[in-house]
């Protein structure tokens, strides 16, 4: 009786996981999008500085630039300037970094979006990314860019999901949640220790971040219960403000 009930658990979460993913992953397109915009828009900034084309297109932004626009300082946010803890997410070195950071998004970002919906899946990032800036600032690298420290989130909210929710999952699925990740999770934190360039402490920071914002979440997919409308409202809210805060120095340059 007991497998009877577990195997009519898993055949609802399948089903249910199986609706969302045929779903539009709007809120990944949205953060997908707005990521690269703001890359747009450093380049016209940068070009408009008199920086040579070749040099924004094919290489890096301006260190002035990126600094200016809320790239993550050591000694800037220790003066107070916690603003950065976000900003540096949604700027990007060049076209390459870009590329790489709204990729890992776009894979990990449809999944989690099935599970979450948009407006979790925005506020993991967000939170994500803030603790990755803090790890960053904890290492003392003297200047952060990126979504990465996001897009580890995302990976720590799909391992937190299978954590605390896999046992109402088939097996096979569940294996997406966990034993499947770990590997590359690994994988992609040795190589920051490799490369110099790396920053291990976003991307640290960010795992934990993203996973410590799931674990404390209700889903989609496997949890019964549904938020209120204020717990909803609240999140948007939330986000909302994380994103206004994260565009606040393209607004006061512009």
């Amino acid at each position: 009786m007991a497998d009877a009930r577990l195997e009519r658990s898993w055949e609802r979460a399948e089903k249910r996981l199986d609706f969302y993913l045929r779903d539009r992953p709007t809120g990944t397109w949205a953060l997908c999008g707005l990521t690269t915009l703001a890359y747009l828009v450093t380049c016209g900034m940068d070009l408009a500085a008199g920086q040579p084309a070749w040099k924004v297109v094919g290489w890096n932004r301006s260190k002035e630039l990126l600094e200016a626009l809320g790239g993550r300082t050591d000694d800037l946010a220790r003066a107070g300037e916690w603003d950065r803890l976000l900003q540096y997410g949604v700027l990007h070195w060049n076209l390459g970094h870009l590329l790489m950071n709204v990729s890992a998004l776009w894979a990990v970002g449809e999944v989690l979006e099935a599970v979450y919906g948009p407006a979790r899946l925005w506020l993991v990032f967000w939170v994500a990314t803030a603790a990755g800036g803090f790890g960053s600032l904890l290492l003392g690298s003297p200047l952060t860019v990126g979504a990465s420290g996001g897009a580890f989130g995302l990976l720590g909210a799909m391992l937190a999901f299978g954590w605390r929710w896999g046992g109402k999952l088939h097996p096979h699925t569940r294996r997406w949640f966990g034993p499947l990740l770990w590997p590359w999770v690994a994988g992609n934190l040795a190589l920051g220790f490799v490369l110099p360039f790396i920053d291990n402490g976003a991307h640290v920071g960010g795992l934990l971040g993203g996973m410590a914002a799931a674990a404390l979440m209700g889903n989609r997919i496997t949890d019964n219960s549904e938020s209120t409308d204020l717990v909803r409202w609240a999140t948007r809210a939330v986000v909302a403000l994380a994103t206004a805060v994260a565009f606040l120095r393209f607004v006061r340059m512009g």
